[in-house]
């Protein structure tokens, strides 16, 4: 049998399920695109109407950090593009309050922070560009200095420089441009333009020139600082663009990173607290145990905090479940 049924032609041509609201559907409001209904005779079953989803959270706290509002839905429709967040959230900042400006007085105060971690020695001939970091404290997060650090030709130095120089970038970033009075930095975009190059250089690196010949522990650090200052500069990358244009298209790519679950490690202060919390006699033994973002946060789901002050799960499962 025939009959009518309204779908904006935004929705129609790309063959989405259109969720009517004016002026604008839900779809197009998204994402900023010119919204016509028109009535065309279609043949559909007659029944009754779907369930609306549930909302798991809401939907007045907003969602998510780099993570829609629709990947909290307990019912989520298939042809609903889980990239899509409403620009503007206060989110984004939280996100940036707890896991990147609190790491300076974290370091000044000789704690390991989200992605950085006070003893992680790097090789005298290494430049470490968090040291400023460590001996001022908030107090270095200057433009000048993110000035100095962007002078910076990432693929000529170390890895452990690139690493400290990636770290402090992502510091600079998240303060700058999340500042209160910033607006709309008109260098927003070559910044992050120059985090996700550095970003990348560190892969090939993160593979190739892995210090040699240090303790377990040492390594450990090592690696495991740079899969965490990976997820972070993606992260942050995401809470800006969610933040400012309503889109967050790395999002699937955030997931699939990988880091060491194990909670207790990244806070542990010595080899032997360390080894500790990994349960084991040896630091030989305490290798690596790597889990995906969505991997991690889907095992999280519905169990207690016990991340042993580790703000980098908390913050992960967090952005990933919802705040229980």
């Amino acid at each position: 049998m025939s009959v009518l049924r309204k779908a904006c032609r935004q929705c129609t041509v790309s063959k989405r399920k259109c969720i009517v609201q004016v002026p604008k559907c839900s779809r197009c409001a998204q994402k900023g695109l010119s919204c016509t209904y028109d009535l065309e005779p279609i043949n559909a079953p007659t029944g009754k109407a779907e369930l609306t989803p549930q909302l798991s959270f809401n939907p007045s706290n907003c969602d998510t950090p780099g993570y829609c509002v629709f990947k909290t839905l307990k019912i989520r429709p298939e042809d609903i593009d889980p990239a899509i967040c409403r620009p503007g959230h206060e989110d984004a900042f939280e996100l940036v309050r707890l896991g990147f400006q609190t790491v300076p007085e974290m370091l000044k105060a000789d704690k390991p922070a989200v992605f950085v971690h006070p003893k992680l020695k790097t090789r005298l001939h290494s430049y470490d560009h968090v040291a400023v970091l460590r001996e001022m404290g908030s107090a270095a997060v200057t433009e000048q200095n993110l000035t100095n650090l962007l002078h910076l030709n990432i693929k000529r130095v170390s890895m452990e420089e690139a690493l400290t120089a990636v770290q402090a970038l992502l510091i600079y970033l998240a303060t700058i441009l999340f500042a209160p009075d910033e607006g709309d930095n008109p260098d927003s975009v070559q910044y992050l333009n120059t985090l996700f190059a550095w970003t990348q250089a560190l892969f090939p690196s993160a593979q190739n020139e892995m210090p040699r010949d240090q303790s377990p522990w040492q390594e450990w650090l090592f690696a495991e600082s740079v899969r965490r200052t990976i997820v972070m500069s993606y992260a942050l990358t995401m809470a800006m663009s969610s933040f400012k244009y309503g889109y967050c298209s790395n999002w699937l790519f955030l997931e699939s990173l990988p880091f060491d679950s194990r909670a207790g490690l990244w806070v542990a202060g010595s080899p032997q607290a360390w080894i500790a919390a990994a349960h084991v006699r040896t630091g030989e033994e305490v290798g690596e145990q790597l889990k995906s973002y969505h991997e991690y946060s889907e095992s999280r789901m519905g169990m207690k905090d016990d991340f042993y002050g580790d703000i980098f799960l908390k913050l992960l499962v967090n952005s990933h479940n919802g705040v229980n």
